[in-house]
Protein backbone atom coordinates (compact mmCIF):
# COMPACT_ATOMS: atom_id res chain seq x y z
CA UNK A 1 0.00 0.00 0.00
CA UNK A 2 1.23 3.13 -0.80
CA UNK A 3 2.12 5.54 1.61
CA UNK A 4 1.46 9.14 1.24
CA UNK A 5 4.04 11.65 2.74
CA UNK A 6 3.16 15.56 2.90
CA UNK A 7 6.30 17.30 2.77
CA UNK A 8 7.14 20.90 4.32
CA UNK A 9 8.20 23.49 2.50
CA UNK A 10 11.76 24.20 4.64
CA UNK A 11 12.02 20.37 4.10
CA UNK A 12 11.38 20.69 0.18
CA UNK A 13 13.18 24.19 -0.09
CA UNK A 14 16.56 22.49 1.95
CA UNK A 15 16.60 19.69 -0.50
CA UNK A 16 15.98 21.58 -3.89
CA UNK A 17 17.91 24.75 -3.48
CA UNK A 18 21.17 24.14 -4.19
CA UNK A 19 23.66 25.71 -1.23
CA UNK A 20 27.22 23.91 -1.24
CA UNK A 21 28.28 23.23 2.69
CA UNK A 22 24.82 23.87 4.46
CA UNK A 23 24.67 20.43 6.36
CA UNK A 24 20.82 21.07 6.92
CA UNK A 25 20.21 21.36 3.83
CA UNK A 26 22.22 17.88 2.88
CA UNK A 27 19.82 16.54 5.39
CA UNK A 28 16.80 17.65 3.99
CA UNK A 29 17.67 16.43 0.65
CA UNK A 30 18.85 12.79 2.03
CA UNK A 31 15.13 12.52 3.61
CA UNK A 32 14.04 13.68 0.11
CA UNK A 33 16.20 11.36 -1.87
CA UNK A 34 14.66 8.22 0.58
CA UNK A 35 11.11 9.05 -0.24
CA UNK A 36 11.78 9.52 -3.95
CA UNK A 37 13.32 6.02 -3.99
CA UNK A 38 10.80 3.92 -1.85
CA UNK A 39 8.29 2.77 -4.07
CA UNK A 40 6.48 2.52 -1.75
CA UNK A 41 6.27 6.68 -0.89
CA UNK A 42 3.88 9.36 -2.59
CA UNK A 43 4.94 12.54 -1.73
CA UNK A 44 2.53 15.41 -1.30
CA UNK A 45 1.65 18.86 -1.37
CA UNK A 46 -0.62 21.68 -1.21
CA UNK A 47 -0.74 24.81 -3.17
CA UNK A 48 0.48 26.64 -0.15
CA UNK A 49 3.52 24.73 0.20
CA UNK A 50 4.02 24.74 -3.30
CA UNK A 51 4.12 28.87 -2.93
CA UNK A 52 6.13 28.21 -0.22
CA UNK A 53 8.88 26.66 -2.11
CA UNK A 54 8.79 28.67 -5.07
CA UNK A 55 9.30 31.63 -3.14
CA UNK A 56 11.88 30.26 -1.06
CA UNK A 57 14.45 29.47 -3.80
CA UNK A 58 17.38 31.11 -4.54
CA UNK A 59 20.14 28.97 -5.83
CA UNK A 60 17.99 27.61 -8.41
CA UNK A 61 15.76 27.47 -11.26
CA UNK A 62 12.28 28.11 -10.51
CA UNK A 63 11.20 26.55 -13.20
CA UNK A 64 12.99 23.23 -12.76
CA UNK A 65 12.04 23.46 -9.23
CA UNK A 66 8.30 23.39 -10.64
CA UNK A 67 8.95 20.70 -12.67
CA UNK A 68 9.72 18.74 -9.40
CA UNK A 69 6.93 19.81 -7.48
CA UNK A 70 4.43 18.67 -10.37
CA UNK A 71 5.59 15.18 -10.09
CA UNK A 72 3.80 15.12 -6.92
CA UNK A 73 0.40 14.48 -5.56
CA UNK A 74 -1.02 18.01 -4.65
CA UNK A 75 -4.04 18.18 -2.01
CA UNK A 76 -6.38 21.47 -2.20
CA UNK A 77 -7.01 23.48 0.83
CA UNK A 78 -10.92 23.43 1.12
CA UNK A 79 -13.17 25.15 3.39
CA UNK A 80 -12.87 22.54 5.77
CA UNK A 81 -9.27 22.47 6.00
CA UNK A 82 -9.91 26.26 7.00
CA UNK A 83 -12.34 25.62 9.58
CA UNK A 84 -10.04 23.11 11.07
CA UNK A 85 -6.95 25.19 10.99
CA UNK A 86 -9.05 28.17 12.34
CA UNK A 87 -10.00 25.82 15.49
CA UNK A 88 -6.64 24.62 16.17
CA UNK A 89 -5.28 28.36 15.75
CA UNK A 90 -8.15 29.59 18.30
CA UNK A 91 -7.26 26.24 20.98
CA UNK A 92 -3.76 27.48 20.99
CA UNK A 93 -4.70 31.09 21.71
CA UNK A 94 -7.16 29.83 24.70
CA UNK A 95 -4.28 27.61 25.86
CA UNK A 96 -1.84 30.36 25.52
CA UNK A 97 0.00 28.60 22.93
CA UNK A 98 2.36 30.80 21.06
CA UNK A 99 1.76 29.97 16.93
CA UNK A 100 2.66 32.40 14.17
CA UNK A 101 -0.16 33.10 12.39
CA UNK A 102 1.82 34.67 9.36
CA UNK A 103 3.26 30.65 8.93
CA UNK A 104 1.09 28.11 7.02
CA UNK A 105 1.93 25.26 9.29
CA UNK A 106 -1.28 25.14 10.94
CA UNK A 107 -3.33 24.59 7.22
CA UNK A 108 -0.20 22.01 6.17
CA UNK A 109 -0.65 20.26 9.76
CA UNK A 110 -4.67 20.23 8.82
CA UNK A 111 -4.66 18.84 5.02
CA UNK A 112 -1.89 16.21 6.48
CA UNK A 113 -4.71 14.88 9.31
CA UNK A 114 -7.69 15.15 7.05
CA UNK A 115 -6.62 13.62 3.89
CA UNK A 116 -4.65 10.75 6.24
CA UNK A 117 -0.83 11.44 5.21
CA UNK A 118 2.01 11.36 7.39
CA UNK A 119 3.95 14.74 7.50
CA UNK A 120 7.75 15.11 7.45
CA UNK A 121 8.62 19.08 8.36
CA UNK A 122 11.47 20.54 10.03
CA UNK A 123 9.92 23.29 11.31
CA UNK A 124 9.97 22.80 15.59
CA UNK A 125 6.33 23.62 15.82
CA UNK A 126 4.65 21.21 14.00
CA UNK A 127 4.73 18.76 16.82
CA UNK A 128 2.89 22.10 18.99
CA UNK A 129 0.40 21.82 16.04
CA UNK A 130 -0.01 18.33 16.50
CA UNK A 131 -0.22 17.89 19.95
CA UNK A 132 -2.92 21.04 19.76
CA UNK A 133 -4.82 18.97 17.09
CA UNK A 134 -4.86 15.56 19.35
CA UNK A 135 -5.83 17.53 22.67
Amino acid sequence: MTRLVLLDANLLIGALDVEDGNAAHAASLSTFEALVADPDAKIAISPLIRYEVLRGMDEVDVEAVNAVLNDMKEFEVRGQEAIRAAEVFRKARQTNVKLDKRKFDVFHCVCAEINSLEMLSKDGDIETIQKLMKA
